[in-house]
């Protein structure tokens, strides 16, 4: 099974004004919700999606993925990336790959200045 955590500065959204925080999040969904991945909002306003096992959910996670780290905005906003994956074996704890880390590290569009 996968599962992918995002989490958005949703206060420096908010603050800088230069995006609508609900469009982000709709094109954000989007990008997961054409395999029928499901949807965990947590508490601290990160979004977890869960892959569908009646679904190609692989399919859907890693297009999700390459969709968003080629995007500026999310790259400007995103505060918490982590995909999970056990290998779809349910009796392996699951890996957490920081993304964001790896991302910030090898994608311009995400460089800190």
């Amino acid at each position: 099974m996968m599962k992918m955590l995002i989490q958005l500065d949703e206060e420096r959204v908010k603050q800088d004004g230069k995006y609508k925080l609900e469009d982000m999040w709709r094109v954000i969904d989007a990008k997961f919700d054409k395999y029928g991945c499901e949807k965990e909002r947590q508490a601290d306003g990160a979004v977890l999606y869960i892959g569908n096992p009646k679904k190609d959910y692989y399919t859907c996670i890693t297009l999700a993925y390459l969709a968003l780290k080629g995007q500026k905005w999310f790259a400007e906003y995103c505060r918490q990336w982590v995909w999970y994956d056990n290998d779809d074996d349910e009796e392996l704890p699951y890996q957490d790959i920081n993304v964001l880390a790896r991302e910030r590290q090898d994608n311009p569009l995400f460089a800190r200045a």
